[in-house]
């Protein structure tokens, strides 16, 4: 299927003697999932255990605190019996169905019993004052207090590959999506989750420096706004030249 989970073989023992949730989800609107993701590894201070390996993976690499960041990564919370899988960047649409069903198969064969999913839903669709939607497969028992997905809405991507093939498969599924600016890069809408993770799990993350990070974040587009402002202001006042 050109997709190739490859895991230390230092961890194989321990992946095998527990029972997993696996946490995961994909750089789509407002960047949520992959920004709740990696504050999830930050916070819990997860290991870094493996890599995804796909024929059309995106060709960069990069240097985080933990070591050599990849496209595609897998990292273990020993002590909360967590995986959570990091995508940086978004399979190439010609193997996601691959990549999904291979992360499946994998998931499945060393013990994991519930998928947690994130992603971002546009906030135009929002129609009271909740701050998230939720679907779960039908074999979850999970039930939120927030209103369910409802028709008419639409999940896209590799995300919505995902949940399909959980709910195909029999496997235990809840679906988490913050509201969010599509456009934007959000972690107001990350640290959403994140409190309903603490929730579910029984975690006790601080979201604060997601929140402190949101308002860097709006003060620099506020601030780049301004700069744009003042120099279209500054070309309309320049001389003009003649055509």
């Amino acid at each position: 299927m050109n997709v190739e989970i490859l895991v230390s073989r230092e961890y194989l023992d321990i992946l095998r003697s527990k029972k997993w949730i696996l946490v995961t989800g994909f750089p789509g609107f407002g960047y949520v999932g992959t920004i709740a993701t990696k504050y999830l590894v930050s916070q819990l201070k997860a290991n870094k255990i493996g890599n995804i390996i796909t024929k059309y993976m995106p060709d960069f690499i990069a240097l985080d605190d933990y070591g050599i960041l990849s496209p595609y990564e897998i990292f273990m919370s020993d002590r909360y019996d967590i995986l959570i899988v990091v995508n940086n960047a978004i399979p190439a649409p010609a193997e996601r169905v691959a990549y999904v069903r291979s992360l499946v198969r994998w998931a499945t064969s060393v013990g994991v019993k519930e998928f947690i999913l994130v992603g971002g839903l546009n906030s135009k669709f929002k129609e009271g004052n909740e701050k998230l939607r939720w679907l779960k497969t039908s074999v979850s028992n999970r039930e939120l207090k927030e209103p369910t997905f409802h028709k008419g809405l639409y999940v896209v991507g590799p995300l919505a590959i995902l949940f399909l093939v959980l709910e195909i498969e029999g496997i235990p599924g809840l679906m988490i999506l913050p509201y969010t600016e599509p456009e934007k890069y959000d972690p107001r809408a990350a640290a959403v989750f994140i409190e309903k993770l603490n929730e579910l799990l029984n975690l006790h993350i601080d979201v604060q420096g997601l929140l402190e990070y949101s308002k860097a974040v709006e003060e620099a587009e506020e601030l780049l706004s301004e700069t744009l402002k003042h120099i279209k202001k500054a070309e309309d006042r320049g001389p003009k030249p003649y055509i």
